[in-house]
């Protein structure tokens, strides 16, 4: 499935002064900012993740469990980061649960969710991984949003995915969560990501119209695929016209 979508505009988030100094002050600033786009019904954004997230919410509905949902771009970390920030506001406002990001990216730690909300310094994801960070609340940090957390990617040098513990992990926030989206990397650049995104629900690979080759997105989902992963989808954003 394909779903086609404006322009996020989002040019301040990729601003690294704006993404600099303690890590509680650059969700506040980066939420704040946020908060201010999504709201003005003119933006051609706004409309796209809000239709999004009722499209999410019919075809994965919210029972006992919250929903699992893998992010990933084969050209860039950005590209996901910029879709997964708008969406989580998009899906908390529009679906009042509580939504958890998850930074489960194994690679080029300042390039995701971690680097912009200025959270590199923070324990996170791979501690989890690596048993040594305990309850998935120690490292989950609550952001200038209501209902909107973040688990960040963790530092350097922790182990990377394991099976048993990402089951735990999982199983434990989506009790709490109603949506919990995890940014990977690309799966052809590090096939590790396929452990995480294999316990998903499903997974959303992101692709920029006319900059996207098809031959990557033709390549990763014949990996996923051949890896048990059969429920893909696509989501291209283009300019504005």
């Amino acid at each position: 499935m394909a779903l086609f979508m404006k322009d996020p505009k989002l040019a301040f988030l990729t601003d690294e002064k704006r993404a600099a100094g303690a890590g509680a002050k650059s969700l506040v600033a980066l939420y704040e900012r946020l908060s201010s786009i999504v709201l003005r019904n003119a933006e051609p954004a706004s409309r796209s993740y809000r239709y999004m997230a009722r499209l999410i919410e019919r075809e994965f509905p919210v029972g006992e469990r919250g929903v699992c949902l893998a992010f990933s771009s084969p050209d860039s970390d950005t590209v996901s980061t910029d879709a997964m920030l708008m969406l989580a506001y998009c899906l908390q406002s529009e679906l009042e649960g509580r939504v958890l990001l998850v930074d489960a990216r194994l690679r080029d730690r300042e390039d995701g969710l971690t680097g912009r909300l200025g959270l590199l310094d923070a324990s996170g994801f791979a501690e989890v991984m690596a048993g040594e960070a305990g309850a998935p609340d120690a490292v989950v940090v609550p952001t200038a949003v209501p209902g909107v957390d973040f688990l960040p990617c963790g530092k350097a040098g922790a182990a990377p995915a394991d099976r048993e513990r990402l089951g735990r992990l999982l199983d434990e926030v989506r009790t709490r969560y109603s949506h919990v989206l995890v940014q990977v990397g690309s799966v052809l650049k590090d096939t590790r990501s396929v452990v995480i995104v294999a316990q998903a629900d499903a997974m959303f690979l992101l692709a920029r119209e006319n900059r996207t080759f098809m031959r990557s997105l033709d390549d990763s989902r014949e990996l996923l695929d051949r890896s048990g992963v059969t429920d893909v989808r696509v989501v291209v954003s283009g300019r504005g016209r």
